[in-house]
C-alpha cells in the first residue's frame, strides 16, 4: 500500500502528538510541518527530519500533501481549513472546527464538493469506554460531565468550545430527542475576554437533564461522566489515563423486600486513541472505513457549544469577571 503523504499544521501541544503518531504509522509519511515559530520548525526537523515552512501558503508552493492535520490556534482553523480544502487536501482538524457554526457549514460544503474527507478531532469518539457507554445506554434520564484542569493551554477559545464541547458531543451522542432548553453560567478569571469556568444544564425534549461543568482554572485534573437510567447508573472516570474506570450500579431487590444495589466495575484500557483517531482518517481518505460520527455530528455539537457560548456572554450579569 502506498504510503499517504501527510503534512501537520501547527507544532504546538497537539501538533507535537499528531507528527508523532503520523511518523510511528507505516502506510503515512511525514513530509512537512509548518508553524510560524522558527524554534518549533527547527525541533520539527530534528525531531522528523521533515521540511518544514512558516506558513500554508509557502508549503503549498513546494508540495502538495494529500493529507494534513490542522492544530493551529482555533482562530485560525477557517481559512486554513479552507485553504487546505481548494487546495484539494484532505484535513483532519482539531475541535472546535471553527469558533463560528457558518464557517463549519461552509468548509462542510467545500469538503463535500470536493470530495474530500473532513474530520474533525473529537478524539472521545475513540475511547473504549465511550464505545462501551454509547453500546448500553438506552434511556438516560440523568447525564452529569465534570471536566476540569489546571492547563489554560487554548488562548482564543472560551472553555465551552476549548473542554466542554467534549462532553457536549458525548452527551449529544446519547441522547435521542431534540432540546427544550439550556441554561449557562460562567467566570472569565485571566483578563481575557474568554470564559475560563463554565456551568451549564441542558433540558431535552424527552426530559432528560444533562449537567456541564468544565474549567480551565481547577487545583486539579478531573474528568468524569455519569448517566443514570431507571434501571442503571454508570459512572466513568477518565482521569487515570491511560486507564478509564467504569462503575455500573444496578438496585436489585433483597429477602427482606428492600434493594440493595450491585456494582460491576471494569478498568478499560484506553490504547492510545489518537492514534486510533488518525487512523480512521487514513482508513476513510481511502474509503476503507465508514465516519465514526459525521459532519452533521460535528455542526450539532458546535450548534450547542455556540450557543451556550453566545448565551453566557450575551447574558450578563451571569458572566461575572472575577478581579
Amino acid at each position: 500500500m502506498k504510503p499517504l503523504n501527510v503534512a501537520v499544521i501547527g507544532f504546538g501541544v497537539m501538533g507535537k502528538h499528531h507528527a508523532n503518531v503520523y511518523a510511528a504509522i507505516p502506510s503515512t509519511r511525514l513530509v512537512a510541518v509548518v508553524d510560524p515559530d522558527q524554534a518549533r520548525r527547527t525541533e520539527a526537523k530534528a525531531l522528523h527530519a521533515v521540511a518544514t515552512y512558516p506558513d500554508l501558503a509557502t508549503l503549498l508552493l513546494h508540495q502538495h500533501p494529500e493529507a494534513a492535520s490542522l492544530a493551529a490556534p482555533t482562530s485560525l482553523h477557517y481559512p486554513l481549513a479552507e485553504q487546505l480544502l481548494e487546495a484539494g487536501i484532505h484535513v483532519m482538524v482539531e475541535k472546535p472546527v471553527t469558533p463560528e457554526v457558518a464557517q463549519a457549514e461552509h468548509l462542510t460544503k467545500l469538503s463535500r464538493r470536493y470530495g474530500l474527507v473532513l474530520q474533525v478531532g473529537h478524539i472521545t469518539r475513540f475511547y473504549r469506554a465511550v464505545q462501551l457507554l454509547s453500546a448500553r445506554v438506552n434511556s438516560p434520564y440523568l447525564i452529569e460531565a465534570r471536566r476540569l484542569t489546571p492547563n489554560a493551554r487554548i488562548k482564543d477559545a472560551g472553555v465551552i468550545l476549548d473542554l466542554m464541547i467534549h462532553d457536549i458531543d458525548i452527551v449529544l451522542g446519547l441522547v435521542d430527542s431534540g432540546i427544550r432548553e439550556v441554561s449557562v453560567a460562567g467566570h472569565v478569571l485571566n483578563g481575557s475576554p474568554f470564559e475560563d469556568v463554565a456551568a451549564a444544564q441542558i433540558v431535552f425534549s424527552n426530559g432528560c437533564i444533562a449537567r456541564f461543568l468544565a474549567s480551565r482554572v481547577a487545583p486539579d485534573a478531573e474528568r468524569s461522566l455519569v448517566v443514570a437510567e431507571r434501571e442503571q447508573t454508570f459512572r466513568l472516570d477518565f482521569s487515570k489515563d491511560p486507564y478509564a474506570e467504569v462503575s455500573i450500579y444496578r438496585p436489585l431487590p433483597d429477602d427482606s423486600g428492600g434493594t440493595h444495589v450491585q456494582v460491576e466495575q471494569v478498568v478499560v484500557h484506553e490504547d492510545n486513541p489518537l492514534r486510533q483517531e488518525l487512523e480512521h482518517f487514513l482508513a476513510r481518505i481511502r474509503q476503507s472505513a465508514p465516519p465514526i460520527g459525521t459532519l452533521e455530528d460535528d455542526l450539532r455539537s458546535l450548534r450547542l457549544a455556540t450557543r451556550l457560548t453566545r448565551q453566557l456572554h450575551e447574558g450578563e450579569p451571569k458572566l461575572l469577571a472575577l478581579r
